[in-house]
């Protein structure tokens, strides 16, 4: 061979089927697993960038009049929703978030965490990518690979589905609805609150963080991120709401 080329879709085949590769021999040699996750990410920001193209080619890049740098996974994921109309649920936001998260973390810094957790936060992101192929590409990613090379990289993902399950049932024993949950930033699964009997203890894999709760909505944040005006804690946009839009709509008897 002495060419290669290979589309937005097909290069984001390939390095979801390199990740499943790398997933299969981490089984057995664990420092394998940040090129897993490494290439299941990179996968995930191709088939963004795919989405992207099918709207106008020239919005893969970050300056359309100098077509050069392309998009990464959050600058697209922005522009889908403000040119494409196409609206990410709670859950797959968080699923890309975790995704750039872990990402920056194996690039730019030390790898320093239980391979259960990297194992768990493969899971996720294989599940995620294979629901966005078949929302928005009409074929979902297992379609598109090996038959032999899914059906043995998928026993990961059960791994990450079955401690979901077990984790879903414990939590519909402690009278915790879905809507009482956030992403953990640890495992990206939607299973960590801040309410008894466990709360900020994510139901999979057990990982602490600190919570807050919107005084006026009910959001839940990380700890960190909420807003305190007088002497309450507010998300971004209720914070907006009290101190901007409320008062401009009592001045003109809204």
């Amino acid at each position: 061979m002495t060419h290669l080329k290979l589309s937005l879709s097909e290069n984001a085949i390939s390095f979801a089927e390199d990740a499943l590769s790398n997933a299969i021999v981490a089984e057995e040699t664990p420092g394998r697993w940040k090129f897993a996750i490494l290439g299941l990410v990179q996968a995930i920001e191709l088939s963004l960038k795919e989405l992207l193209s099918r709207q106008h080619p020239f919005l893969i890049y970050k300056d359309v009049d100098k077509p050069k740098n392309t998009v990464g996974i959050e600058l697209a994921t922005s522009r889908l929703r403000k040119i494409a109309n196409i609206q990410l649920t709670s859950d797959e936001s968080a699923a890309l978030k975790t995704a750039v998260d872990i990402r920056n973390c194996v690039v730019h810094h030390q790898v320093d965490a239980d391979i259960a957790d990297m194992k768990l936060i493969f899971a996720r992101l294989l599940g995620f990518l294979n629901d966005f192929h078949r929302k928005h590409f009409g074929e979902a990613l297992q379609d598109q690979i090996d038959d032999e090379l899914w059906r043995a990289g998928v026993k990961i993902q059960d791994y990450g589905v079955e401690f979901v399950r077990r984790a879903a049932e414990r939590m519909k024993e402690d009278e915790i609805n879905e809507d009482e949950t956030i992403a953990c930033p640890n495992c990206g699964w939607k299973a960590l609150t801040p309410y008894e009997p466990k709360a900020e203890t994510c139901y999979v894999c057990g990982h602490i963080e600190s919570l807050t709760v919107c005084d006026r909505c009910q959001y839940i944040m990380l700890s960190g991120e909420e807003h305190e005006h007088s002497s309450k804690i507010y998300c971004w946009d209720c914070l907006c709401y009290i101190t901007d839009d409320y008062w401009y709509e009592q001045s003109v008897g809204k």
